[in-house]
């Protein structure tokens, strides 16, 4: 069986390395198995194999937030899942020919979603929606702003909320993107810059903005304007 191996931590091209290993064997009582059928190459692995990420194992150690896979044998007592399913790993270490995990953390999937789209379901769609539903009691016409838009999870926000009947204020830094945001769904979509705060008031028509999320963070004085709008609701 194929697995990849960090050996020390650097340059994921360099660092790490395809090696053969033992299978996984028969699942367990309560375990699956199941086929790795694509994993994607997250910005969170590349940080894991730099050494630069908040998970820092002892080496050698298998990068891999992320897979899709299709269940090849169930143990005993497991009934959520059975062999053929496609399932999304909730569990790391998944840049590897095949896994043997609790069934708990298989999840099954349709069985007609791409499947490079479904190897990717874990993380960005999962903290978009956690963004949208732990901070704020958001209502249909609801003004929500993000900088960052058009990042993965940027765009997982935009489709989420719209689906919500929530407005969304996108700020981004090329005007290019604007198009493809607003196809997604966006309501507004701002250019970064000092006066960034004045035409995001101006967009919503001096609507309160009810959640603000920042994934830059910093001390530039466009995002200190804007965070104290937001936390004054407007």
């Amino acid at each position: 069986m194929k697995r990849i191996d960090l050996s020390a931590y650097g340059a994921p091209e360099t660092a790490s390395s395809c090696v053969e290993v033992p299978d996984v064997g028969a699942p367990g009582p309560g375990e699956v198995v199941f086929d790795v059928l694509a994993f994607p190459i997250n910005p969170a692995d590349v940080s894991f194999c730099r050494g630069s990420y908040r998970l820092r194992p002892p080496l050698p150690a298998t990068p891999g937030a992320e897979c899709v896979g299709r269940v090849t044998a169930a143990g005993a007592g497991v009934t959520a899942v059975r062999p053929g399913d496609l399932v999304v790993n909730m569990q790391r270490e998944n840049w590897v020919q095949r896994r043997r995990i609790r069934s708990d953390d298989a999840i099954p999937i349709p069985a007609g979603l791409d499947l490079a789209q479904a190897a990717m379901l874990r993380i960005n769609p999962a903290t978009a929606l956690l963004l949208l539903e732990d901070h704020a009691d958001l209502k249909p016409g609801d003004w929500v702003i993000q900088d960052v838009a058009n990042s993965a999870v940027g765009r997982h926000l935009i489709v989420l909320a719209r689906a919500r009947g929530v407005k969304t204020v996108n700020v981004v830094r090329r005007d290019d993107v604007t198009a493809e945001l607003r196809d997604l769904g966006a309501d507004v979509v701002l250019k970064d810059g000092p006066d960034l705060a004045e035409r995001a008031r101006a967009a919503t028509g001096g609507a309160p903005i009810r959640l603000g999320i920042d994934a830059v963070s910093g001390d530039a004085p466009a995002h200190r304007r804007l965070c104290r709008r937001w936390r004054r609701g407007r």
